[in-house]
């Protein structure tokens, strides 16, 4: 690794360890992700949901930022009530952070087809920081090798209103931690504002344009974006957030209840000189539990 590469990292891994002990990584393809942060967004598709996720952050750097996350949902029409389970894992640098939660959702359903979901997510997240990764110019033999962790009691909460085609998002995460408040260990909250609409163009053919914004504390992001879906099988589209991110992602249903997803950061700006982006991966599956068909909004992304 030459001298400008390593000074560039040592600079980008300092500003994600700030950044992770501020909020959590953020998702390449926030749509389709919903569901891992926004305990109301619970489908209600007569199917059993699971997703998993793998996100890369700058590859071929040791300790570089990465995320792996697992997602299993289950709506009961009779009670117009959804349960899920999200277990996620993320690492920058020494931090590891690990978030076992349980959501739960009630659909309220209007006349004329709108349809507000309320949701709450329970459960606890431990933060490991390992100072045995740190490294000293001096007194080598004197680094500390312990890990130090934190277990709390982690909250959310979250709303979405779908009509029709158009869907609005809100997720407040960490809901009982205040800036303020925010340590090494402690994650302070953070809210997740986003809406897409779907778009009929020709026939089999749909985009599919989106907004959302990030904010937790004094860290915020506004992204917009645009989907090409076509006849529910295939999909293409672009990302683009303020000023650090340029995305690209493709999809593609391998089957009625299987679909792959993938997007590719290039970063914008001086950095993308530097590194190899960021690689997100998602794999989607449906397990019906009836024979009549439900049309899901995130199924393709």
């Amino acid at each position: 690794m030459n001298l400008m590469k390593y000074i560039l990292f040592v600079v980008l891994l300092c500003l994600a360890l700030i950044s992770a002990s501020q909020s959590d990584l953020l998702f390449n393809n926030y749509r389709i992700n919903a569901v891992a942060r926004n305990p109301a967004a619970i489908e209600n598709n007569g199917s059993i949901n699971a997703y998993l996720g793998i996100h890369q952050q700058w590859v071929g750097f040791e300790d570089a930022p990465n995320m792996q996350w697992a997602h299993v949902s289950n709506f009961f029409d009779k009670r117009n009530m959804g349960i899920s389970l999200n277990i996620l894992s993320q690492s920058v640098g020494a931090t590891l952070t690990q978030n076992i939660k349980l959501g739960y959702s009630y659909h309220i359903f209007f006349k004329g087809g709108h349809n507000l979901s309320l949701g709450l997510g329970a459960g606890l997240y431990s933060r490991n920081f390992d100072l045995s990764k740190l490294r000293f110019e001096e007194n080598e033999q004197n680094n500390p090798v312990s890990m130090e962790n934190e277990i709390h009691p982690d909250f959310d909460f979250g709303l979405e209103y779908t009509y029709q085609k158009l869907t609005i998002g809100l997720a407040s995460n960490h809901i009982t931690i205040l800036n303020s408040k925010a340590t090494l260990f402690k994650i302070p909250m953070q809210n997740n504002v986003y809406a897409n609409y779907t778009v009929g163009i020709i026939k089999y053919v749909s985009i599919i344009p989106g907004i959302n914004f990030f904010n937790s504390g004094t860290i915020s992001s506004l992204g917009v974006s645009m989907d090409f879906l076509y006849n529910d099988l295939f999909n293409a589209g672009i990302a683009y957030r303020s000023g650090t991110s340029l995305i690209i992602r493709a999809g593609v249903k391998i089957s009625s209840s299987f679909q792959f997803s993938y997007s590719y950061d290039m970063g914008s700006g001086s950095f993308t000189t530097y590194n190899s982006g960021v690689h997100e991966v998602v794999i989607t599956a449906r397990f019906k539990k009836r024979s009549e068909s439900f049309n899901s909004p995130r199924f393709i992304d």
